[in-house]
């Protein structure tokens, strides 16, 4: 199915009320009075307000994702009834914006709405915390992730594109996951992944076969890292991020050896920095997405603090992990 384009949206959104099939809302505007909106490489999310006065998001497809609407309703049951606080409800619309299109034709054509979330995405909090060297507040970051990573584990699902904008801080310090795409449920087992993430935060040898409730162990060990190496070096920060990562980008993993960035966490003060960064090569190294006591890790994490660790907090914080 070939659908619209952005601005194909953005006419619609000048036109709303005739425009949407169920919806009531009216487009917030800019200072141009364009419509306000965020564009990604499969959507636009337009910013919009109900007739109450809050909030909403509409987001737009332009381009086709494999059982688009199977997936959506059920990630739309999922985030229901799982209250996890991670993740933001939402709701898919079939056949609920008029398009004229001189791409796609003169159609109607699917929208997914959530509540808009005020907030700044993990890249961004982070930089702020790196330019304050606040070293508290990245730990806290580092076991806020790990929270996250360890209620994802816990019910069997993965976000399929954990990445530094894909996380949302707001302004009560609540961490949010947002793009949905890429989810698998158990429900999906045996389809194709529809997207493979961001690159500087996968495995390289991820492909499309790749989608189960593992696909998320790489990218989880990679932000977790990330965050920890920034605790006791935030220049790290200015000197590796690109925009599109945090620190790690996809030719440290395609030939480790060869990277002066993990040359540099090796030699870290952290025992936990040097540890993780070791299980992050053997990782790169191997075939395989799944990583063997990803849990006791993330566990591990949660009782980290800015101090640097020594060896002998391994076994101590693992066992602990463990249970042992």
């Amino acid at each position: 199915m070939t659908f619209p384009i952005l601005n194909d949206y953005k006419a619609a959104m000048g036109n709303a009320k005739a425009r949407f099939a169920t919806l009531d809302f009216t487009p917030q505007l800019d200072s141009r009075r364009n419509p306000v909106f965020l564009a990604g490489n499969f959507a636009g999310v337009f910013k919009v307000d109900r007739p109450d006065g809050t909030a909403m998001a509409v987001k737009c497809f332009t381009r086709d994702l494999p059982h688009l609407e199977k997936r959506y309703r059920l990630l739309a049951s999922f985030v229901k009834q799982a209250g996890s606080p991670y993740f933001i409800p939402l709701d898919y619309h079939p056949a609920e914006v008029f398009i004229t299109s001189a791409i796609a034709g003169s159609g109607d054509f699917p929208v997914v709405t959530m509540p808009w979330v005020a907030g700044r995405n993990l890249s961004s909090v982070a930089k702020a915390l790196c330019d304050k060297d606040n070293r508290p507040a990245l730990a806290g970051l580092t076991r806020a992730w790990a929270r996250l990573c360890l209620d994802l584990l816990g019910r069997g699902v993965a976000h399929g594109d954990l990445k530094h904008d894909n996380v949302l801080i707001t302004p009560e310090g609540r961490l949010l996951l947002i793009d949905y795409d890429s989810m698998f449920l158990p429900q999906f087992k045996g389809m194709p992944s529809p997207l493979l993430g961001g690159v500087n935060f996968q495995h390289p040898a991820r492909n499309e076969r790749h989608f189960d409730a593992e696909v998320d162990h790489f990218s989880m060990l990679v932000m977790l890292l990330s965050l920890r190496a920034l605790v006791f070096a935030p220049d790290l920060l200015g000197q590796y991020d690109n925009g599109e990562n945090l620190i790690f980008c996809r030719d440290d993993f395609t030939d480790p050896t060869a990277s002066a960035l993990i040359k540099r966490l090796l030699d870290a003060e952290d025992f936990f920095v040097i540890d993780w960064t070791r299980r992050l090569v053997r990782a790169c190294q191997g075939g395989s997405l799944k990583l063997q006591g990803l849990a006791a890790i993330l566990r591990a994490a949660l009782k980290l603090d800015n101090s640097p660790a020594d060896p002998r907090a391994r076994h101590m914080l693992y066992m602990l992990a463990t249970g042992g």
